[in-house]
Order: structure tokens, then sequence, then C-alpha cells
């Protein structure tokens, strides 16, 4: 995409074929030619492994977290930088004028884990024409954000990711970590083999957090604030940045890996393993949580897990029956939840079989989420667990 172009060099090449005599006239080119790069934002210095332009080193466009998404003016980086001394530079071509940018005084060490932001200490601020660099205290993978309008930089280590959601063993509470390989210019890997998963939704994001605050103040046409996510989902094949949860078909023993090639970017893969036991059921309670659920009148929320009940078991067959629920199509939906934690199970659309004569009065959405398609209609809902063959079954009946 971003190619060196060598402007009248490629036209002596041409005369040089067509008229071989003027190679004998001792020709050479203009040493006023220089390669012209593409308009862009680039990063190179001492503490990359980038001395000038590449379009390794280049900058894209990206979401902007708060309308998911593309914000042309909003782009990002996922590069390995050396810490100490040494430090980079942000260059902007634009035609023929090339412009180094360095920290502003108001460029600080900010404290992450805040407003769902990754954990540990990053770098946010201003940004202006200099030659002074951008240095960071230690070598690793930095996700590197600019946004050209504000004027704001943001550097923000990656020290590992990780995997999180209902079918990970910290479910939607805590990631399972994925440590780093070590540093390294061209290649990171970052991975954690055994993970026990089952069926449920996951996504993948790095430092425990899922967004990155760039400016909190900034007023759009229709929106507040710059925000980039710090987690990708979509599907494992293709990444896509705060994109949908992915679902896990097949619980198992697993190995999830994250990797940053140089020139590729991060791409991931998650390998099935081992098998798992077979779950007991018995004494688990699930219940319903979700805006989409009415509670007198009124929409419920996602805090607190109502209907819970414990299963009624016949070998490895567990029936839990949420009776006389009503929902609504105002909300996000609603899930499946173990006892008053998201750290356990959680069951969404895309985990169970649909069954009964309300069936298709229910769809999902990007979080997986069962959607009611019937404002204000009334269901008995019975879970089927087949513990052996793994086959969860929900039905709904309509009162």
């Amino acid at each position: 995409m971003n190619r060196i172009i060598f402007g009248a060099a490629k036209w002596t090449m041409m005369l040089v074929a067509v008229f071989g005599i003027l190679s004998t006239m001792g020709c050479k080119d203009d040493p006023d030619e220089t390669p012209l790069v593409e308009d862009g934002f680039y990063i190179m210095g001492s503490a990359t492994n980038y001395a000038d332009f590449s379009n390794d080193a280049t900058f894209a466009i990206t979401r902007n977290e708060v309308t998911q998404e593309n914000r042309n003016e909003l782009m990002e980086i996922f590069i390995p930088i050396k810490g100490g001394s040494g430090g980079f530079s942000i260059v902007e071509v634009a035609g023929s004028a090339q412009t180094t940018y360095g920290p502003s005084a108001d460029f600080a060490n900010v404290d992450g884990g805040t407003n769902e932001q990754p954990n540990g200490t990053f770098q946010r601020g201003g940004f202006s024409e200099s030659t002074t660099t951008f240095t960071v205290p230690s070598d690793g993978l930095y996700h590197v954000i600019i946004d050209t309008e504000v004027k704001k930089v943001v550097v923000m280590p990656v020290e590992y990711w990780g995997v999180i959601g209902g079918a990970t063993p910290g479910g939607w509470g805590s990631d399972t970590q994925l440590a780093s390989s070590g540093f390294n210019f061209d290649r990171m890997d970052f991975s954690a083999s055994d993970i026990a998963m089952t069926l449920g939704d996951f996504k993948f994001r790095y430092g425990g957090g899922w967004k990155i605050e760039v400016d909190t103040g900034y007023v759009g046409d229709t929106f507040t604030g710059i925000k980039v996510n710090s987690n990708v989902g979509g599907s494992v094949a293709e990444l896509i940045p705060g994109g949908d949860n992915i679902s896990n078909t097949e619980s198992g023993y697993y190995t999830a890996t994250m990797t940053w090639i140089a020139g590729e970017g991060l791409s991931a893969t998650v390998t099935r393993t081992g098998d798992l036991p077979s779950v007991d059921w018995t004494g688990i309670e699930l219940g319903l949580i979700g805006d989409g659920l009415t509670v007198n009148g009124a929409a419920h929320d996602w805090a607190t897990t109502i209907y819970l009940n414990a299963p009624t078991a016949a070998g490895a067959v567990y029936t839990y029956r949420f009776n006389g629920v009503t929902v609504n199509t105002a909300g996000g939906g609603f899930k499946i939840r173990e006892g008053q934690t998201w750290d356990d199970t959680i069951l969404g659309f895309n985990e169970v079989t649909m069954d009964g004569d309300g069936a298709a009065d229910f769809d999902t959405n990007g979080d997986g989420n069962f959607i009611p398609l019937v404002d204000g209609a009334s269901y008995d809902f019975t879970l089927v667990i087949d513990a052996a063959t793994e086959v969860y079954t929900l039905t709904a009946t309509k009162l």
C-alpha cells in the first residue's frame, strides 16, 4: 500500500532501454532525485527497528471506541520499542513536506486501570514539531496512538494479552493471561497452554482493559470522546478492534496465542489440545440477567441474577426452569448466568439450541445476548443440559 516511488529515475531507465547509446555517453542520475514516500504518519528512531521510512512502521486509521466506527484522524500501530535513552519520532509526510514530531510539554505518565483502561502506567499528551524524541521505560511491544485533530499521542505498553469471557476460566470477571515470549523486533508471541475453555463466548484484550482514553472532552457531531479499543473480537481468523464476541463451540483444553509480526500486525490462534471432563451441574444455580427482562413493569439490570435455581438431574441430563419471564425489546437482551458474579458460567444465544413455540421470538447481537423480538411477551423457559454430549437446549414456551 505504501509504495516507494522513484520519480524521474524511472524515465531514465526507459530511455536507457530504448537508446542504448546513452550508456556510452556517461549519463548519470540527477543527484537531486530522492525517493518520494507516500503520504502518512511513520515511526522511526534508534529505539525501533526503523532508521528511515518503512511500510512496516506506518500508522493505520482505527475505530473510535465511542462510536465503533473508523475515525480518519485517529490512527494506531503496534510496534516493538526498546527502552532507555534511545527514542523515536513520529514523522508526517504530506507531498514533498516531511514534519518530525515529538512530545509536547504536557506529555506525561498516566496511571492505567481506571475507566476500563489497561493496567499499569502509560504515556499520553500533546505532540508538536520537534527533534525531541518519545521514549519508553522498558523493552516491549507498544500500542502507539495519534489523533491529528486533537493533537494527542498515547504510548501504551502491551505487557500481556489475555482471553476473557464466559468460555474462559475467569468468565467475564478476569483475564487468563497470555505471557510474552520475549522482546523481538521481528516477531512477538503471547501464549498460554492448557486453558480449560467451555461453551461460551470470549474476546482478546491486553493489560486487563477494554479501551484507551485519548480525549474524553472532545465533542463530535453525534458523540463525545475519543477512545481506542484495547480489545479485539470478530473471529479468531479475522480480528476486529472492539469486534463482536467470539463463540467457542466445543469445550476442551486449548492453547491460545496472540502474535505480532513486522509488516503483518496482530493475528491469533486458538488450538484445542484435549478433552475436558464432563461437568456435574448438581447444585450449580443458574438464572437470568439483563435489561431485556421486565420485572414489575420496569426493565431489569445487568447487576443481579434473577430466577436462580438448581437443576433436576436424570443421569447426565440436567434441567433448569425459569417460569413466567416477561421480556422487552428496548433493552440489550439477557443472558443465563451462574450465581451473582461474572466469574463462572455465562450462556448466550450462540451456546444453546432454541426450541419451543417461542423459539423464533429471539435473535442475538454482537455480545451474544438473547435479544427479544416481541415486546412485552411472557414465556416459560426450560434449559436442558446434556453433559455427556454438551448439547444445551433452551425451550421457550409462550404464555
